[in-house]
């Protein structure tokens, strides 16, 4: 059976690769001599024909179980696209001094140099609970902070801060593993990483959108020009409390999407015929121009869009030409469509 690792799913993880229900360290080991120890946040496949490791593994309590008692909280944030990691470190333990910061340090160092070749992929798990990990994503390095928390004795305490873009691959086939620690060879590895190793271009989970050489996270709710509750409250009325798009009907998952952006257009910030409601998932491939409405209210798609995220292609590529249907109360004046459309390279 060919093992891969997805982004979302949940595995069973026993702390031993001997156990055969083990769907963790026994399927990342697979059929390898040398292999991965149970050692807690930072672990590193070992390789054959290299000191440097031929992967990172990288395990989060973010919330759940902690088989450690540490201050440090990462940040995962799997649908938009990036990891803060916290490295390992502890008042008896400088973060300098870690031989797993100093791998993951030298991963960085190798990415800012320009020696992507030389990077190991990174593969982040969250612990939810005992027993079970979940799987974040396939990862690059982006940048690092030094950063400290103030000890019960008040002694200050540095630490690596770790910042991660998660790539646009939806598995990870644990052969690719294997081939790397035994023979460097990266022939299995999704496309994604292939690209990035060769041109340095990071296609960002889950849009598949580019980033830029700083790995900059894009943010779309600005503050340049805020609407009203009032205007949010009867926007969201008129669109039945839902996301035009995907009829996703819980309200803290929801944004105002402006069709002539707020900082563009500061006087129609609170036009009503300016505004779609979407959830925030596809409110940022839309504000990203991955994909429009046209003045005829049908979806179009950039050819560029090829998002690994199966709900993104269902709800958006697989749905190219249709036309939305939207509540009765609710219009998108054409004229705003035709105009930011214009402005669109792909329509």
């Amino acid at each position: 059976m060919q093992h891969a690792f997805r982004v979302g799913q949940q595995y069973r993880d026993t702390g031993s690769y001997r156990d055969p229900d083990d769907q963790f360290l026994r399927w990342i080991r697979g059929p390898l001599d040398s292999g991965i120890k149970n050692t807690g946040g930072i672990r590193d496949l070992g390789a054959d024909r290299a000191d440097a490791p031929a992967a990172l593994v990288l395990v989060s309590n973010d919330g759940g179980v902690s088989q450690h008692d540490d201050p440090w909280e990462d940040t995962l944030a799997v649908n938009a696209g990036y990891v803060s990691y916290w490295g390992d470190a502890k008042a008896e333990k400088p973060y300098d001094e870690s031989a797993q910061n100093r791998k993951i340090k030298h991963a960085f160092d190798d990415a800012a140099a320009g020696r992507r070749e030389d990077v190991p992929p990174v593969l982040v798990f969250r612990k939810p609970e005992s027993g079970v990990v979940e799987f974040c994503g396939l990862c690059v390095p982006d940048h690092l902070k030094i950063r400290a928390y103030r000890a019960d004795d008040g002694t200050q305490v540095p630490n690596y801060r770790f910042h991660f873009s998660i790539l646009n691959a939806e598995a990870v086939p644990v052969t690719w593993l294997h081939e790397r620690a035994r023979q460097n060879d990266d022939r299995a590895a999704p496309d994604v990483w292939q690209r990035w190793v060769q041109t340095g271009d990071r296609a960002q989970w889950p849009t598949g959108e580019s980033l830029d050489a700083d790995g900059c996270v894009r943010r779309y709710e600005t503050t340049e020009t805020v609407v009203s509750d009032a205007f949010r409250a009867s926007t969201f009325e008129r669109y039945d409390h839902a996301c035009a798009l995907t009829g996703i009907g819980e309200e803290p998952l929801l944004d105002l999407a402006h069709v002539l952006p707020r900082s563009q257009r500061p006087d129609l910030a609170e036009h009503p015929e300016n505004v779609v409601v979407l959830n925030s998932l596809h409110h940022r491939a839309f504000d990203a121009a991955l994909f429009t409405i046209d003045s005829d209210h049908r979806i179009r798609t950039s050819p560029a869009f090829d998002p690994a995220h199966p709900f993104l292609r269902e709800t958006i590529i697989e749905r190219e030409g249709e036309r939305l249907s939207l509540p009765a109360e609710a219009r998108v004046r054409e004229t705003f469509l035709d105009e930011l459309n214009a402005g669109l390279s792909w329509l």
